[in-house]
């Protein structure tokens, strides 16, 4: 194969998410030689390759909490009209979602990457890990059958899955702290044809449909797409007569940016590890599988699916949780409900505790006060073990129902922003990650648009 232009980078970013993208961009941003390597052929990580959406929640409140690059990104997406922005959330789970066009988030991602000046490379995976006395020295990649390894100074882990981390030795976790087990894993899929405004007027005729609804009376008025939850004696009535064959408690849609197209997040694939190669693959199966059941299900007996037609699923299953690094600083449930401010924040969430029970149908939500957000800390991306690298995104330390918070795309986009802007503060002042100077940090952040509290 033809070599890289350079073999030694500054920061090598694993895995082009939200938070990857959004880390190779702020480390561009400031100068450095970064690359970025994802293992599609596009950007984006659930967003895109995932079906995952809306992105949610951007706010705590009126407070917007997440701003910097995540925004810039919707922004851009709306000058285009790819996306009609941050939307109140009509489901009332949450404050806002962010209806997006996935293959507008591709291109536009891309296009933010390659302005800072980031080299790319897709369809590539890490296979190897090489440390040396507590530095990480190089990695090995396989492309179309190319093995070939590359150095750098710097490293962040946005793989979600903390690849890298395991790989590289670095100490992690995974799952409920008392058996090990992670959330469901969830096939999404995309339904057109979809008669919205049926569901619209059945949320002004029957409320008690929509469980989360009734406190927000009147709030799907001012959505202009529609997220919906409810349903549940259907539900409960399809696994009575066996129509439905796992465990699933409520229809939950959302309307994505083109109108009357829908994102079914519905399928609810249990006791299957996503870090397992076997598993993984049997999780991919029994999700389409549920996708095939559910279309069927919501064509027959939920108004305004009758004429509804499948687009596309996956492409890939979308995995809420896995390995989570064993940090130098590990967020605690206390953290959230007390709205911890740290001295080294580096963005801030306002999202409730979200988690999809890995025993069964039901989702267990635990909700900070009205308005109430909490800080992301530096320290819950560092280790102790091997110092150039920085877990970024859904993998950071964390205990399991702290991450069933800070889990979500907007706040792991802005993570990522943090964890590069970190590594360009230490690169810049000669200092090792533990003790860059947090003004210099903070600094540049707020100058990026970014919310610390």
């Amino acid at each position: 194969m033809n070599t890289l232009y350079d073999t030694h980078f500054d920061l090598i970013v694993v895995g082009g998410g939200i938070a990857g993208s959004m880390a190779a961009t702020a480390a561009g941003r400031e100068g450095l030689n970064v690359l970025l390597i994802e293992e599609e052929g596009f950007l984006g990580g659930s967003l895109t390759a995932g079906g995952t959406g809306p992105m949610m929640t951007f706010h705590a409140g009126e407070t917007q909490v997440v701003r910097g690059l995540p925004d810039e990104m919707i922004q851009r997406l709306m000058v285009k009209g790819l996306s009609v922005g941050h939307i109140p959330d009509s489901t009332g789970y949450t404050y806002t979602v962010t209806p997006f066009d996935a293959e507008g988030m591709k291109r536009e991602l891309e296009l933010m990457v390659r302005e800072a000046g980031v080299q790319l490379l897709y369809h590539t995976t890490v296979v190897e890990a090489v440390s040396d006395q507590g530095t990480l020295k190089s990695i090995t990649c396989l492309c179309a059958g190319n093995l070939f390894s590359l150095e750098s100074s710097y490293f962040i882990d946005a793989s979600g899955d903390a690849d890298l981390i395991a790989m590289a030795g670095i100490p992690f976790e995974q799952g409920r702290e008392e058996d090990g087990k992670d959330q469901p894993m969830t096939m999404n899929f995309k339904l057109v044809d979809v008669d919205i405004q049926t569901i619209r007027n059945l949320m002004d005729t029957n409320v008690e449909l929509f469980p989360f609804l009734a406190p927000k009376p009147g709030i799907q008025h001012r959505a202009s797409r529609l997220s919906f939850s409810g349903f549940q004696d259907s539900m409960r009535q399809g696994m009575e007569t066996g129509e439905i064959t796992f465990d699933r408690d409520i229809v939950l849609c959302f309307e994505t940016n083109a109108k009357n197209e829908v994102i079914v997040n519905m399928t609810r694939v249990l006791g299957k590890n996503p870090v397992d190669p076997i598993q993984l693959s049997e999780a991919e199966m029994e999700g389409r599988r549920q996708v095939w059941e559910l279309y069927g299900f919501l064509k027959k007996h939920i108004p305004g699916f009758e004429q509804a037609r499948l687009t596309y699923s996956g492409p890939r299953i979308g995995i809420r949780s896995s390995r989570r690094l064993k940090g130098f600083y590990r967020i605690s449930v206390e953290d959230l409900f007390s709205e911890r401010i740290f001295e080294d924040a580096i963005s801030a969430c306002g999202y409730p505790i979200d988690i999809h029970s890995p025993d069964g149908a039901t989702t267990d939500s635990h909700f900070l006060r009205d308005g109430g957000y909490y800080t992301i800390p530096l320290g819950s991306m560092l280790n102790e073990q091997v110092t150039n690298v920085l877990a970024a995104g859904r993998n950071i330390s964390c205990e399991f129902a702290a991450h069933a918070s800070l889990r979500v795309s907007p706040s792991s986009g802005a993570i990522g922003q943090g964890a590069g802007t970190a590594v360009a503060v230490a690169i810049e002042t000669g200092k090792d990650l533990f003790h860059i100077p947090m003004g210099v940090l903070h600094a540049k952040l707020r100058t990026a648009g970014v919310f610390l509290g």
